[in-house]
């Protein structure tokens, strides 16, 4: 019954589960015996892969691995935040960040950078060990890291911030949108510039500020996404800016009520959209059923807790799976530090009902994490991009690092929920 665990298998106490625990409601259509094997069939919308007609679970029983993509001090860049991530069709996984030169403040000069990961659309190869013991790397089984993009230098202190990539499911393209502070920073809406690429991330075209259309706004950060009428939509801290003619112009959507910090967006399978703000303590939720034209009124999620220092954490949502394109459940992804004082313990959960409840609860990383972000490979794994750092006694390191774990259904959920086909 009880789902909080952490991918060694340890963590809190039974009291601390108990109060932490998840119901996983798995049904027998998304369950079947004997092999789980083959690759699901996809259909991409915006920056996700959606999983359509699957021909057999994305991997051979629970899957789980995790790497260094950013690590404070190297490539002479002093802290790696904000970090952002999407998957092509090919396989191409792209992490995005904030390159902090001088330190860890918001706002001090800072560099755009991208790593990027090839050849992840084939299945997962299982790494063969019969114990728990070392199981050597390997390039077609672990993920592997390409050297460091600065795609938008910092020449003369400006800072380069909130990155959201979005993927035009037409024709591959991705469009970067990030948010441009000269000097002196102050923490207000600002102008957004836009890349495109459409080479997987290889090259990018010059930046233009799109801010005369879209206005000024302080984007995500996160992921952007493409609904399913084809418009491209990036969340801002008050409600979305958004596009209708493939990334040419942009307009402002209408501003949510008492929000005023980060968000994430997604769009419902009744084609509404669904913005989960960060509030301190819960999440605040607001629907547009207009497209991002106008808001409803925020309510706060009882089960996604947030720190409530610093007045919360930015989060990821997602969606994973949708029941009208072949699959037989509607999923949605979250993730987040999960602690409700301080930004600890990065969590995934999983909603079966468009978000009305989060009944899957899984602990990624137990201690200092914040900042996220999810995403989906080709053959169903998921991957979580995140900040993190170390703990020495009383002293925590909150962004020393930015890693990336790679897991499937059937790891996320102790077994109890997988894709299956006929």
């Amino acid at each position: 019954m009880m789902l909080f665990t952490n991918e060694h298998g340890t963590g809190r106490s039974d009291a601390d589960n108990r109060q932490l625990s998840a119901v996983v409601r798995a049904s027998s259509s998304d369950r079947t015996r004997g092999p789980r094997t083959g690759i699901a069939a996809r259909v991409w919308i915006g920056s996700l892969l959606l999983l359509v007609e699957p021909l057999g679970l994305s991997g051979a029983g629970p899957r789980f691995e995790e790497t260094e993509v950013f690590v404070g001090g190297q490539d002479n860049i002093n802290t790696y935040r904000i970090p952002s991530v999407v998957c092509t069709r090919s396989g191409t996984v792209l992490v995005f960040c904030e390159g902090r030169r001088d330190s860890d403040v918001d706002g001090s000069p800072t560099h755009l950078v991208l790593k990027r990961s090839m050849g992840n659309a084939g299945p997962w190869n299982e790494a063969q060990a019969q114990a728990p013991v070392s199981v050597a790397r390997m390039r077609d089984r672990n993920i592997t890291w390409q050297a460091i993009q600065i795609l938008l230098p910092s020449k003369s202190g400006e800072a380069y911030m909130n990155p959201v990539p979005i993927i035009d499911a037409s024709d591959g393209a991705i469009y970067l949108l990030v948010n441009y502070y000269p000097q002196p920073y102050r923490d207000v809406p600002a102008h957004i510039w836009l890349m495109k690429s459409k080479d997987e991330g290889a090259t990018w075209s010059s930046p233009t500020d799109i801010s005369p259309g879209a206005g000024l706004k302080e984007l995500g950060p996160g992921i952007g996404i493409q609904m399913q009428n084809g418009r491209l939509v990036a969340p801002t801290y008050d409600g979305v800016i958004f596009s209708d003619d493939h990334g040419k112009t942009w307009k402002s959507g209408g501003k949510a009520s008492d929000i005023y910090n980060e968000t994430q967006v997604v769009e419902l399978t009744d084609g509404s959209l669904m913005l989960n703000a960060r509030r301190g303590g819960l999440r605040a939720v607001l629907l547009s059923r207009d497209g991002g034209q106008t808001w409803g009124e925020p309510r706060n999620d009882l089960t996604l807790t947030e720190p409530g220092s610093w007045l919360g954490c930015q989060a990821s949502l997602i969606r994973y799976t949708r029941k009208k394109n072949g699959v037989s459940r509607n999923r949605l992804l979250f993730s987040n530090p999960a602690d409700p004082n301080y930004r600890f313990d990065m969590t995934v959960r999983i909603s079966y009902d468009e978000g009305k409840t989060w009944p899957v609860a899984k602990l990624i990383k137990q201690g200092t994490a914040a900042y996220s972000c999810l995403t989906a490979f080709p053959d169903g794994t998921i991957g979580l991009v995140y900040e993190t750092g170390n703990n020495y006694g009383d002293t925590a390191e909150y962004y020393s690092k930015i890693s990336f774990a790679r897991f499937n259904l059937e790891w996320l959920t102790g077994g109890q929920d997988w894709l299956t086909g006929p």
